[in-house]
């Protein structure tokens, strides 16, 4: 394994720590926007640009981190500190991505399954109370554990399917998007 591999592999399980982190931040985030969009306060305004800023930054760590990994060893020059040719490590990247992935959906599904159980426990509890689903209140939060569990769900079971498509963005065999 030379150091741009192993470079490579480092930037790519950093950058599926980052995608959890980003989905932790996007439901409050468009909560935040919600609120703020009605109402009229120039600091609320300030809050969220402020907020939508540095979402942009979790993306833009993502796609740099996942997708453009050799870019950004070229542009950190992080494999001229190694003085080493090869590193000995018998293990496929792909195998190391794959077990990345799986990790990232597994700590994701542990993550999610209580918080979707426990909101869809509140909602039993107060079904008297609202018409349905399309009035409570945290039917959003419903939604969002739900797609929460479904995308982690696939993650660990489907994880070829995901690192086979972020090599063939490595590889250029799928054109890439933006960045």
């Amino acid at each position: 394994m030379t150091p741009r591999t192993l470079w490579t592999i480092l930037l790519k399980i950093l950058g599926f720590c980052v995608f959890l982190q980003l989905l932790h931040i996007l439901p409050r985030l468009f909560e935040a926007i919600f609120f703020i969009s009605s109402s009229h306060d120039p600091i609320a305004f300030t809050v969220m640009a402020q907020m939508l800023f540095s979402s942009s930054i979790y993306l833009f760590m993502i796609i740099a981190f996942i997708f453009r990994t050799d870019w950004l060893i070229r542009v950190l020059r992080l494999d001229k500190s190694i003085a080493e040719e090869r590193l000995e490590l018998n293990i496929h990247r792909s195998t190391v991505l794959k077990i990345a992935v799986i990790v990232a959906g597994a700590i994701l599904l542990i993550d999610s399954v209580p918080s979707l159980l426990q909101e869809l426990f509140e909602y039993y509890q107060n079904i008297n109370d609202y018409n349905g689903l399309k009035h409570y209140p945290h039917t959003g939060w419903i939604i969002f554990n739900l797609l929460n569990v479904l995308i982690s769900f696939f993650m660990v079971t489907s994880s070829r399917l995901i690192v086979n498509f972020i090599e063939r963005k490595r590889k250029g065999k799928v054109p890439a998007a933006g960045v």
